[in-house]
């Protein structure tokens, strides 16, 4: 009897097991083209979104999960050197009505780097949700900036702009996938 027992719970095991892990295979899985077409097919920018996250050169296409680290990099990357774009913009302008709108975008991109920050968190915890409302709420941000200015001298850091914004849609995506609802 023993032995049909112990047959028992290891079927049992492994059925719980198959009904389990589903839910969270798709995360470690490796991305293939067709997965990174359906994130990217309505990005703004196609080609940059699939360029980002074909970007690392550790791994030509990993998993979800490591997609969103990647995001996450190349969007930190870009709003840290949007932020040093505007304090170097700022310190130039002779115009009092130009530097207050890089004011305006230097504390939107603070608030920028500071939730990207927490993202980062979130993605090491394997909250992928609090990554994807993070990414949102980043956008927010960003477009707030983009409203802010309103001169031509403000043309390269409208161009910084854009691409922190492609690279936080890239994000948002990429993390959407990740999410219960993904």
């Amino acid at each position: 009897m023993a032995p049909s027992f112990s047959l028992s719970l290891l079927l049992s095991f492994m059925l719980t097991i198959l009904l389990i892990c589903p839910t969270h295979a798709h995360k470690n899985v490796q991305v293939s083209e067709k997965v990174l077409y359906d994130i990217c097919h309505n990005h703004a920018d196609y080609s940059f979104c699939v360029k980002a996250l074909k970007s690392d050169p550790s791994a030509p296409l990993p998993d979800l999960v490591g997609l969103t680290n990647v995001s996450i990099n190349l969007a930190d990357v870009a709003a840290n050197k949007t932020l040093e774009l505007i304090a170097s913009l700022k310190s130039k302008t002779t115009d009092p009505l130009l530097a207050s709108q890089y004011e305006s975008c230097r504390v939107f991109y603070e608030n920028i780097v500071h939730i990207i920050e927490d993202a980062k968190k979130a993605w090491k915890a394997g909250d992928y949700e609090t990554v994807f409302v993070k990414a949102g709420g980043i956008l927010t941000y960003n477009v707030d900036c983009s409203d802010a200015l309103t001169f031509k001298e403000a043309s390269s850091l409208r161009e910084a702009n854009k691409e922190v914004y492609n690279s936080f849609t890239t994000l948002l995506r990429v993390s959407k996938s990740l999410t219960k609802d993904g």
